[in-house]
């Protein structure tokens, strides 16, 4: 197996267990949508490359930073990192921090 046939097969692997959480996810009444960023979204991964996601709540009452462990997997096959922002919190990413609202934006639910 040559390392580019290692990188498909990770990477595919990487995709199915996001498409599995994500499904999960959307079961839960408050979560919207789930959106995949970053580079891996993009096709481009490097090595150690993590998986960006933004989960787009209606509401809630936590800052979203204590919201992460509500909403990680129990397992994963490479490190995540986790954006559980409200629709209001996506909103005023706009203006206060256009680079990750564009770099959300641009991104593929799931």
């Amino acid at each position: 197996m040559t390392s580019v046939d290692v990188k498909l097969s990770r990477s595919t692997a990487v995709e199915a267990a996001l498409r599995r959480w994500a499904a999960e996810l959307r079961r839960r009444p408050e979560v919207l949508r789930v959106v995949w960023f970053g580079s891996r979204a993009d096709g481009v991964p490097t090595p150690g490359s993590d998986v960006d996601v933004c989960v787009v709540l209606r509401s809630s009452t936590k800052p979203w930073r204590e919201r992460i462990p509500d909403y990680l997997p129990g397992a994963f096959p490479v490190g995540v990192d986790l954006f559980p922002f409200t629709e209001e919190e996506l909103a005023r990413l706009r203006h206060g921090s256009p680079g990750w609202y564009a770099a959300i934006r641009r991104g593929r639910q799931v």
